[in-house]
Parts: structure tokens; C-alpha cells; sequence
């Protein structure tokens, strides 16, 4: 519209120029014809007067987008400055969170580095512990308790253990079933004895023996899969407990000949093999007591050994129902 204006303006302009340069201005005494430009004076104000409102309305109209304009920035910017304030306290509260745990992270450190010494303090203490109490019972004989967790790991090795009759002295009389040998009162071997079917080279492995009331018996393991008897004093290759005239029992090895203090006799034996460990375990299988330990190397397969001995005719029986935990 304003582009309208303004053409039609020049246009009124470039005709009043044209009349007054050709003489249609001048009336017939040849003066300016004063109505007509009156009339093209007023118009000219007119249309520039209309002009003026036209600049004046757009004007005003730009002015008022930019107040609107300005007065939303103006929120934009609070609401700026607000989540900045916001995010500015969030900062020092982590900061702050920060160096919190900073301080105990360090406490933890701390207290962790002492717990690791006591730790380790405890882990010496109890490495002496038992090597005091593995000492005490190696000098007083003392029988000990298996507990549960202890028992467990026997019961979880049990083997059921057949006996030789291939391996028996012929003085000794073999159950069909392998469960049983006794001695027949023929021969004039001191402890003749028989040997199970399955040698052991690896791991850990317990059975159990009933002896009854017998007053002479040999039980343990052997590396002589040929011998048929057990010498009255074993050399190597032999690790046994004895019970000679149904008192006194013996621990018996090329290195050791030990009395054991054992107050009750009991009437089944649990052996325990750990053959990696060295280590060949007696046990009141009734009662769950430890009674003695030999230790040594066993150099390759070991088997057990069993003598009912030579002076009456009560079994040895293998127990084929190791009762669990």
C-alpha cells in the first residue's frame, strides 16, 4: 500500500510538472490557475499526511513486536539465571558431596590398611595356634573332635575297601565278598596280613574297620603289594597303628614307634589316606575323634593293610554303611 502511495504521489508530481512546463497551470492572462493548485497542494499534504500515518502505524507496530520481543528475552534471561543459580548450588552441593567422600574414602583406606594388618596379625597368630596345638598332640597324644565341616570331607572320600584274597598269608581266611579276613590258627607268621584290591597313587581316600573286642590287630597302608605278612618292626614303606594284647596300641613306621594314649578302645576304626598331603589319619569312627596322624611321603601306589593278628580267630570287617554327618 505504501509502495502504492507513493507512485501515485510521483505520478501527481511528474503531471503537475508536465501542466506547468506546458502552460496548464497558467490560466488566460497567463498566472498560475490558483485552483488547481490549490487543489494539487492539498492533495500533496494529504498524501503525505496519509504517508506519515502509514510510517507511524508500522513503526509503532515493529516498536511493539520489539517490546514483545524484549520483555520475552527479558523472561528467557531470568529464567537463565535462575537454572544458572540452580546449577551453581548443584555444583558446590556436589563439590561439597565430593570432598565428603574424598575424606572418607581416605577413613576407608585407613581403616581398610589395618584391618589388613590385623588380618595378617590373626593369619600368624593362627598359623601358630596350630602349630602349637599339631605339637601338643604329637607330645600328649590327645585325642581331638572332628567337627562337622572336617567329618564332612572324610565321609565325601569314603571308599569301600575289598580285600586281596591273591595277597592274603595262608594263614588268613578271605570272605567271598572281600568284607571280612580272620586268622584260621594255621601258620606261625606273627601278623599275617592281606591287602585291599585298589592301590592309591593320588587324592584322599577313608574307610572304616571294625576290630570288635579283638586284642591283636594291624591296620594302616603298604607300598609291598608281594609281602603277605608285616615284619615285627616295619622297615620303609609301611605306616601303620597296632594294638598288641588289647591294651596297648602303637603308631608304627620306619620312623616311629609311638604309644598312643588312647583311653577307650573303640570298636571301629576310620583311616584316612591323604596321599598328595603326606598324611595317614586314625579315627574313633563311633565318636568322630581324631587319634594319631603318621606323616610321611608316599612314593607312588600305596595300598591298604589289614592283620587280624595271631591270637584268636575274631575278624576284621570291613564297613560297607559309613554312616554321613
Amino acid at each position: 500500500m505504501m509502495n502504492l502511495n507513493c507512485s501515485k504521489l510521483a505520478k501527481l508530481t511528474k503531471l503537475s510538472l508536465c501542466l506547468l512546463e506546458n502552460g496548464g497551470l497558467l490560466d488566460q492572462n497567463g498566472k498560475i490557475n490558483t485552483f488547481i493548485s490549490f487543489f494539487l497542494l492539498n492533495y500533496l499534504n494529504y498524501c503525505i499526511h496519509e504517508q506519515e500515518h502509514k510510517l507511524n502505524f508500522s513503526l509503532f507496530s515493529v516498536l511493539d513486536i520489539l517490546k514483545r520481543e524484549n520483555e520475552s528475552l527479558g523472561e528467557d534471561c531470568e529464567e537463565l539465571q535462575q537454572d544458572r543459580n540452580i546449577l551453581k548450588s548443584e555444583k558446590n552441593k556436589l563439590g561439597k558431596e565430593k570432598e565428603d567422600l574424598k575424606r572418607e574414602n581416605e577413613r576407608l583406606g585407613k581403616e581398610n590398611g589395618g584391618l589388613l594388618e590385623q588380618n595378617e596379625t590373626l593369619k600368624q597368630e593362627k598359623e601358630k595356634v596350630e602349630a602349637d596345638f599339631k605339637e601338643l598332640r604329637r607330645n600328649t597324644n590327645t585325642c581331638v573332635y572332628a567337627v562337622d565341616r572336617d567329618w564332612k570331607r572324610l565321609i565325601e572320600a569314603c571308599v569301600i575297601v575289598t580285600l586281596d584274597p591273591d595277597t592274603a598269608s595262608p594263614c588268613l581266611a578271605v570272605s567271598e565278598d572281600g568284607s571280612r579276613v580272620r586268622f584260621t590258627g594255621e601258620g606261625s607268621a606273627e601278623w599275617p596280613s592281606v591287602l585291599g584290591r585298589e592301590g592309591f597313587t593320588s587324592g584322599g581316600h577313608y574307610w572304616e574297620v571294625e576290630v570288635g573286642e579283638k586284642g591283636y590287630w594291624v591296620l594302616g597302608v603298604s607300598t609291598h603289594p608281594h609281602e603277605k605278612s608285616i615284619p615285627q618292626k616295619p622297615g620303609e614303606g609301611y605306616w601303620l597303628v597296632r594294638l598288641v594284647k588289647g591294651k596297648t596300641c602303637k603308631a608304627v613306621s620306619q620312623s616311629v614307634d609311638q604309644t598312643l594314649n588312647v583311653e577307650k578302645m573303640c570298636k571301629m576304626w576310620g583311616v584316612y589316606l591323604d596321599h598328595g598331603g603326606g598324611r595317614l589319619s586314625f579315627y574313633n569312627a563311633e565318636t568322630r575323634f581324631h587319634i594319631h596322624t603318621l606323616e610321611g611321603s608316599f612314593p607312588g601306589q600305596v595300598y591298604p593293610i589289614f592283620s587280624p593278628g595271631s591270637h584268636d580267630k575274631g575278624p576284621l570287617i570291613i564297613n560297607t554303611k559309613v554312616k554321613n554327618v
